[in-house]
């Protein structure tokens, strides 16, 4: 636990030192102030461990950050201002209670990898916005154990895709385009209610040992 003079204090020291990595993981942290504002130049932040509910507007203002990990928090949804954040290249979004995503996360278009999933099953996502497909620099896309009953055609679109993890969902289909994945070599598709698989699937490289039984 950190006081919030406490959290004050390590904010003016870092913005002071010009500091560019910031770990204020398992703080129990419930919001954020707005003095992180005051941390521009910041290019990585862990805040993952911590209680936080939502995130401020004010997060627009970490515009330099590439990687920020906000795990295993207790977030139901993502502000618009999420899509400031251009220049992120990883978003660590697992363990949290995430019901949706805004489309603005559409505007992250150096993401490489994107991790809405866990082990336990805390996102309850039930569908994933069009704007997932603007996201063409992503290799990694973790959905695991959500609430997927399928997916947006625009996911043809991720053609640099190369792990796709889409088990514990509840999918029943996958759209044909996903065949043209074809940097895939990992997806996923354990414990879901698949009935079949897209031929060209069922023709490609993909580790099979991780597309499981088909109902």
């Amino acid at each position: 636990m950190i006081t919030h003079d406490e959290l004050l204090q390590i904010i003016d020291r870092a913005a002071r030192e010009g500091v560019t990595e910031l770990n204020l993981s398992d703080r129990g942290l419930t919001t954020l102030p707005p003095e992180m504002a005051q941390l521009s130049q910041l290019t990585g932040l862990d805040l993952s461990y911590n209680q936080l509910t939502s995130l401020p507007e004010s997060i627009a203002h970490l515009s330099n950050l590439t990687v920020l990990s906000l795990s295993s928090n207790r977030l139901t949804s993502l502000p618009n201002a999420i899509g400031q954040l251009t220049h992120l290249t990883t978003l660590d979004l697992s363990g949290n209670r995430l019901t949706s995503l805004p489309d603005a996360i559409g505007r992250l278009t150096h993401l490489t990898t994107l991790n809405l999933g866990d082990v336990f099953g805390s996102n309850k996502l039930t569908s994933l916005p069009d704007a997932i497909g603007q996201l063409t620099h992503l290799t990694i896309l973790s959905l695991s154990s959500n609430q997927l009953t399928s997916l947006p055609h625009s996911i043809a679109q991720l053609t640099h895709l190369t792990k796709l993890r889409l088990n514990r969902n509840q999918l029943t289909s996958l759209p044909d385009a996903i065949a043209q994945l074809t940097h895939l070599t990992v997806l996923d598709l354990r414990e879901n209610h698949l009935t079949r698989l897209p031929d060209a699937i069922a023709s490609s490289r993909i580790d099979r040992a991780y597309v499981g039984a088909i109902n």
